[in-house]
């Protein structure tokens, strides 16, 4: 025990031993640091596998894109027959039409015709009442009885006086006979001559009388002549022969003359009235073949009759009358239909179907087949007919025109081409 303490009293005495010196090639001990765990390599190699994945479909994608020909419809551009069209919307419109009403103001006390009914010139179409102008008629023709009874009289008078004045011109000339010999007196010439000067002044007189009995008796004519008319103008008759297209007053109506009672139609002279802007103005002509359709009715030939002489001031249009040369079984006036014109065209130019054009940017193009793959190339348009556009500039005979560009893009691989000139 003392031992112990003698010891730890030297320890506390002693002065500190000096570190021993470190060895270069030594260990030292140093407390040991934890590192992350590796990542397993399974997910590099998942990486690496959709890469490649995404390469190859890449590389498909592009290989049937450029690389993989497909078909389509070509055919050879090549000079020809082209016949341009004109389209314009229309109405049906008659050229020999009749609104049928009265000149007198009355009521309507016959009709005798119905919408769609068949007329022909001369035909009754209705009846206005008309018991007064019948009465006037009737004085009319009495006042010309009384002004014939005048003349008649005043003939009388004329054929009297002309015996009166040849008598006393006769007895005018024996006295004058008489006169030189001594026997008649001057008393009894001079008497003779007055009665043959008194009878010439009543036989003018007599004849003037006449003259003016003839001219009532012809203002009584005219008169009844007025008043027949009038009577005459309240039987109405169809002006041209026709079908009666509508109706607007019935028995009973008050009639005049603003309002017409029928309206008559000639079928013969039935046009599509169609309308086309002025700047094709110089390109229409009578006689031009034409096709017509109503709605989703087959189309129907025409041709051009007439050609319009006026321009509208606010849409620039003038109008084309074509005659169908049949209408369908069910027509209207009025009624729209579409006009196509076949202009005169020409026997070399190059045209292509209207499907074929593409526009890009604005600008109208075509694709053709060259080399095995698609190009696309600018054309100038022209005119249009018959499902065809005429290409003016931009094709030449020989191009291998893609007819139906849907789908096509540039440099793509084309195969398998159908369809030649």
């Amino acid at each position: 025990m003392n031992q112990i303490v003698r010891q730890k009293d030297a320890s506390r005495t002693a002065p500190p031993s000096p570190p021993p010196a470190s060895l270069p090639d030594a260990p030292v001990d140093r407390p040991a640091v934890a590192r992350p765990r590796p990542e397993p390599r399974r997910t590099n190699r998942l990486v690496v596998a959709g890469l490649g994945a995404l390469a190859v479909l890449l590389t498909i994608l592009v290989g049937m894109r450029y690389l993989v020909p497909r078909p389509v419809d070509v055919v050879t551009v090549a000079p020809g027959p082209f016949r341009p069209e004109l389209s314009g919307p229309g109405v049906l419109d008659a050229l020999s039409k009749a609104n049928v009403g009265s000149s007198l103001q009355g009521v309507i006390t016959k009709l005798a015709v119905e919408r769609n009914d068949r007329v022909s010139k001369g035909d009754l179409v209705a009846e206005i009442a008309a018991d007064d102008l019948r009465a006037d008629l009737d004085a009319a023709k009495a006042a010309r009885e009384a002004a014939r009874q005048s003349v008649e009289a005043a003939a009388s008078d004329v054929r009297r006086m002309e015996a009166t004045v040849e008598n006393a011109r006769a007895t005018l000339a024996r006295q004058s006979a008489l006169l030189p010999g001594g026997a008649t007196s001057r008393t009894t010439f001079e008497s003779a001559e007055t009665a043959a000067r008194q009878g010439e002044a009543d036989l003018a007189k007599a004849r003037s009388a006449l003259l003016g009995a003839k001219a009532e008796e012809a203002s009584a004519a005219a008169a009844v002549a007025a008043s027949e008319a009038q009577v005459d103008k309240s039987v109405i008759t169809a002006p041209i022969g026709g079908v009666v297209v509508s109706r607007n007053l019935n028995l009973g109506d008050v009639a005049a003359p603003t309002s017409p009672i029928v309206t008559i139609a000639d079928p013969a002279s039935i046009v599509l009235s169609a309308r086309f802007d002025e700047s094709t103005i110089a390109r229409i002509e009578p006689g031009l073949a034409a096709t017509i359709v109503f709605g989703g009715e087959a189309a129907f030939a025409g041709t051009v009759v007439r050609v319009g002489r006026e321009v509208d001031q606010e849409t620039r249009e003038f109008t084309v009358d074509i005659a169908p040369a049949r209408l369908p079984p069910n027509w209207a006036l009025g009624q729209r239909g579409t006009a196509v014109i076949s202009l005169k065209g020409r026997d070399d130019a190059i045209a292509v179907p209207v499907s074929a054009i593409v526009r890009r940017d604005g600008a109208a193009g075509v694709w053709l087949a060259s080399g095995g793959r698609a190009a696309w190339r600018p054309v100038e348009l022209g005119r249009v007919g018959g499902g065809r556009v005429e290409i003016p500039s931009g094709l030449s005979a020989g191009d291998r025109l893609i007819v139906s560009p849907h789908g096509v893009y540039r440099l793509m691989p084309v195969a398998g081409e159908r369809g030649a000139s």
